[in-house]
């Protein structure tokens, strides 16, 4: 039985305008509708059709040539060449459908494919990573199976948060054991929560089943160490917790803080030092298996080497004819034992990799994935009594609900202050992306309650009262303030030699200046649809180039600008060393110093990069040193403004 649908026609609530889908947004009223049910299902898979045909003609992927070695079931093993392939990859052929997760990565990856998916040995495909690909596909059947009436009673009560509007906010707290902070490895460290993640881990663990809590964490706030907490707090009174987001770095900020012999990581940790490490599926799997793992992996290898060289000898004798047809036979029948005896060694030890991953995921009480892997092998399946969701605001609904489904409670953290999610497929949302509030897991239920009914944490701990007071005032209206540590969070620098008295350079890199404006008078300059400013770029190449001489190291450097045309050209000059990025790219980042390049001068441009979202992400970046470079002449009139402002009141004003 399914649900049937016709399409439906909204008008806007306060001037009865029709309003244009996807987005059904006001442009009159400047006003985005929150829709539901059949016109929430018919504007989702609209959307994810559009985003997955960008995907699909997106260009610049590595794409590498795989050999399938292997089949067993749904277990795949190829060789790659290059081996750029890693554990928790998720791959595409080109061109076509979706491949499969990756179990073992290097040269001879081992894949679960999906269901869909038909290879045999000898098969050669050309593949991709395609995780993109694949959440919009696991998006799109979890509409088919709402839509087919095909959910489970408790992936139900997810979809009734969004598609009905029907959930309970948790308001019963309970207490914890303690509320000491925690460090690397979930050891205990002498610091507590403040009052706020106090109040915030207390009514996580007293949330009942169906029950949903919010959790506002602007920057610096300490969300990560509340989810961290929670989550231990959670498995040592015997429930199982996943913690997941949109991206890998939020996923591992959190498990670093967790012991890591109740904690799980599943899939691919943007992190590479060792504090991730020894969390992950394949390290533990191989852990255990010891070895009789390697062992077996070293006759794998000897026998793919001997393969190798046989076919090698092969072709050199068949291509000069130095051995009679007899002698080819006789290499022939060794090189067929030796794929008999590969292929059974090979599936000997994709089983035993299989069974003890799907063994530690049943025995792991906190598990940290992202979205897309909350619906992929080896967490299909997998019931969790809590789901904590962080940086939810970045979270479309039905990416959110890929790990929804697979719990009974649930926390959304998020900050309905910053950048909402991205779309490759919609341009409106350019100047104003609160349009997309309706398709934000998190913004769309602090809009429906209410942000005084969700719960905030508001002491900010992470940059230079200066820094966050700003934004604090200005866009959080008084919510967070800084904790009073914060005064010593400063530049740490040698002493301040420029070679030029063009304009105050000293001043500008003064640590006791620790937000600064800076006046170019440049123009912007077109670049397709893209802008870029010259004077600005050279202005940042100079004071990123003399922050160095100064002593601040590359890696702690953050340039930022609204335009990839900017942002191209400037990591052109800036090289690997200084992370360049655009601001959307940037949201959930932080640097010591953070060169903030506004490019825009005309109206129009002025008015995008001035919303007061993007910059509170741009601004909130800066630990230690925030420097923003625009021309001061351009007709700012908000944000932008107010900052100008703010500086000339700290004598943190500079120009050309």
């Amino acid at each position: 039985m399914s649900i049937e649908y016709r399409a439906s026609l909204f008008f806007c609530d306060y001037c009865g305008s029709y309003l244009e889908p996807p987005l059904y947004y006001c442009e009159k009223c400047g006003r985005a509708k929150i829709v539901t049910e059949s016109g929430l299902l018919q504007q989702l898979r609209r959307i994810l059709r559009e985003e997955r045909k960008a995907e699909i003609e997106g260009k610049g992927k590595d794409i590498v040539e795989c050999e399938v070695e292997a089949v067993q079931d749904d277990l795949v093993t190829m060789e790659c060449r290059p081996p750029i392939f890693d554990e928790g990859d998720v791959l595409a052929i080109v061109k076509g459908e979706p491949l499969g997760i990756v179990i073992e990565g290097g040269r001879h990856i081992l894949l679960s494919k999906f269901e869909r998916v038909e290879v045999k040995p000898g098969d050669v495909l050309k593949v991709r990573e395609a995780e993109r690909l694949v959440s919009y596909e696991l998006q799109l059947k979890l509409l088919d199976d709402y839509e087919n009436c095909t959910l489970r009673e408790v992936e139900k009560l997810a979809f009734n948060i969004f598609f009905k509007n029907d959930f309970k906010i948790g308001g019963e707290r309970m207490k914890a054991g303690d509320y000491v902070v925690l460090t690397y490895g979930g050891i205990k460290t002498d610091v507590e929560l403040d009052e706020h993640q106090r109040t915030a881990l207390d009514k996580i663990l007293g949330l009942k089943d169906g029950e949903l809590l919010l959790i506002v964490g602007p920057p610096g706030t300490g969300k990560t160490r509340v989810i961290a907490k929670a989550a231990l707090e959670l498995a040592e009174a015997g429930k199982k917790v996943l913690v997941t987001s949109h991206t890998n770095r939020a996923v591992d900020n959190v498990m670093e803080l967790l012991p890591v012999d109740i904690t799980l990581r599943i899939g691919r940790p943007e992190k590479v030092h060792g504090n991730v490490r020894p969390y992950m599926l394949s390290y533990k799997a191989r852990q255990r298996l010891g070895e009789e793992l390697r062992e077996l992996e070293r006759n794998i290898e000897e026998l793919r080497e001997e393969r190798k060289k046989l076919r090698e000898e092969l072709k050199t004798i068949k291509q000069k004819g130095l051995l009679p047809p007899g002698w080819i036979s006789r290499i022939e029948l060794k090189l067929q034992w030796i794929e008999r005896r590969l292929k059974d060694l090979v599936e000997k030890r994709n089983k035993m990799l299989r069974e003890e991953s799907e063994k530690l995921v049943r025995e792991a009480k906190i598990i940290g994935a992202t979205l897309v892997k909350c619906g992929l092998w080896p967490l299909l399946g997998t019931k969790f009594d809590v789901a904590m969701i962080d940086e939810a605001s970045q979270a479309t609904i039905t990416l959110a609900l890929l790990g929804m489904v697979r719990a009974r409670k649930w926390v959304l953290v998020g900050d309905h202050y910053q950048l909402p999610p991205v779309f490759k497929s919609i341009e409106e949302p350019i100047t104003h992306p609160e349009v997309l509030d309706p398709l934000s897991a998190f913004n769309r239920l602090v809009t429906l309650v209410g942000e005084d009914k969700a719960l905030w944490l508001e002491e900010h701990y992470r940059s230079n009262p200066r820094i966050i007071c700003f934004v604090a005032e200005k866009v959080y209206k008084g919510r967070i303030r800084p904790h009073p540590s914060c005064e010593k969070i400063k530049l740490e620098v040698g002493e301040v030699r420029v070679s030029t008295s063009d304009y105050n350079l000293l001043g500008i890199l003064d640590p006791e200046k620790p937000a600064v404006f800076v006046h170019v008078p440049g123009q912007e300059q077109a670049d397709g649809t893209s802008k870029w400013n010259e004077q600005e770029l050279r202005f940042v190449i100079e004071v990123v180039n003399e922050l160095k001489e100064i002593g601040v190291k590359g890696g702690n450097v953050g340039v930022i600008t609204p335009y990839r045309a900017q942002s191209n050209r400037l990591k052109d000059y800036l090289g690997e060393e200084v992370e360049v990025a655009t601001v959307d790219a940037f949201q959930g980042r932080e640097k010591d110093v953070i060169v903030f390049s506004a490019v825009a001068t005309s109206s129009n441009s002025v008015r995008f990069v001035e919303n007061a979202r993007r910059l509170n992400v741009a601004f909130t970046r800066a630990r230690r040193k925030l420097i923003v470079v625009a021309n001061a002449e351009a007709p700012w009139s908000g944000l932008m403004k107010d900052y100008i402002d703010y500086t000339k009141k700290s004598n943190s004003y500079f120009q050309l």
